[in-house]
């Protein structure tokens, strides 16, 4: 797992039912609360011979109703989100391998050989001892065993990595060879794009990520969105979007008042940088600290952190995070294109790409 999950209620059992087999984009249908009907004029009860009406059991149990209708709203929200994007992801995995099949036939065809002669020459490069032990030291974190008891399995684990990757770029060059173009609109959906941004205004593609500022594989995505800007300065525009999940990271709505106090004193990438630099030191004395080293007035973001006159802004983004499904960080909106976790560099690109090849305004499918 790569990303942070929001505790929440089990899921409705009859959506999980539809969810198993394929039909959960439906599930909306299911969660339609009755029609409304006049209230039952005989009493629910006597007590020394008087009355009970239902009006009274409604007015006690109304608010509790109330609040427990609306997170099975949000949970069949989230499932029927959910189900649409695994049809597109899966739709777009299958539509890349058939194509892929397709113009490795036709360069069998070309060069009279078999498609599985052409993948058998694709070579990848031998994996290095460095390369093994740069990337153990990486994820020493995640791997609970010393490297010599691991060593056979971290070998064979990464030379299918480069033999996949070695694949994928032979594939990429017959696509350019023969010329192919998708054509299938990809998976889009409505994100408002408010909030603190890097990148030109006027960039072509823009990415939307909701974070935690204590959440470990944000602070793994981070590096990667950061690269991604420098690679493509005038093309991407970032924009950040708090989404603390407060029942996992003590410190993460603390953080997020910071950045937003920050925010209004025109320094939130260098708090956002310094927070996800030391995501141990997210208390309150130390976002002070370290709002004084980034040269803000200090008195007021004192003020600001104190007095919860962040905590507005931040709502507003926990209700956008709710309305789009989502329950773990990070979760990013590339021009709408959904991706879920601390996913890589490569995989950034890769859609970055597609999005400026395809150079059209972005048609939404949700």
């Amino acid at each position: 797992m790569n990303f942070w999950t929001k505790p929440g209620l089990a899921l409705p059992l009859a959506c999980v039912a539809l969810l198993a087999s394929g039909g959960c984009a439906d599930a909306a249908a299911i969660s339609a609360p009755p029609a409304a009907t006049a209230l039952p004029t005989a009493p629910v009860a006597t007590i020394a011979g008087k009355p009970l009406p239902y009006a009274a059991l409604q007015s006690k149990i109304a608010g509790k109703i109330a609040v427990m209708q609306a997170q099975r709203d949000a949970q069949i929200r989230e499932i029927t989100l959910q189900s649409a994007r695994d049809r597109a992801a899966y739709e777009e995995q299958q539509l890349n391998a058939l194509i892929d099949a397709r113009v490795l036939a036709l360069e069998a065809a070309a060069k009279k050989s078999t498609p599985a002669a052409l993948l058998a020459a694709v070579k990848a490069p031998a994996v290095t001892d460095a390369q093994m032990r740069a990337f153990y030291a990486a994820q020493k974190n995640e791997i609970d065993a010393p490297y010599d008891k691991i060593e056979k399995q971290l070998r064979a684990y990464l030379e299918q990595q480069a033999t996949a990757k070695a694949q994928q770029t032979y594939y990429d060059g017959l696509r350019r060879k023969f010329a192919v173009k998708v054509l299938l609109p990809p998976m889009r959906e409505r994100v408002d794009p408010v909030g603190p941004a890097r990148g030109p205004a006027n960039a072509p593609v823009t990415i939307v990520e909701f974070s935690d500022f204590e959440c470990p594989f944000c602070g793994r995505f981070e590096p990667e969105l950061q690269r991604l800007s420098k690679a493509y300065p005038t093309q991407v525009r970032l924009i950040y979007r708090n989404f603390p999940l407060t029942s996992l990271h003590p410190d993460a709505l603390h953080a997020a008042e910071a950045g937003v106090c920050a925010d209004r004193q025109g320094k939130f990438w260098p708090m956002h940088d310094l927070m996800f630099a030391e995501q141990n030191a997210l208390g309150i004395p130390a976002l002070k600290q370290k709002a004084q080293r980034i040269g803000l007035d200090v008195k007021r973001f004192d003020k600001c952190l104190d007095s919860g006159a962040a905590l507005p802004a931040i709502k507003k983004d926990e209700d956008a995070a709710e309305k789009l499904g989502l329950s773990g960080t990070p979760s990013t909106f590339i021009d709408g294109r959904f991706l879920n976790g601390a996913v890589t560099y490569a995989e950034l690109t890769a859609i970055v790409n597609d999005e400026l090849a395809r150079g059209t305004t972005p048609v939404t499918r949700r």
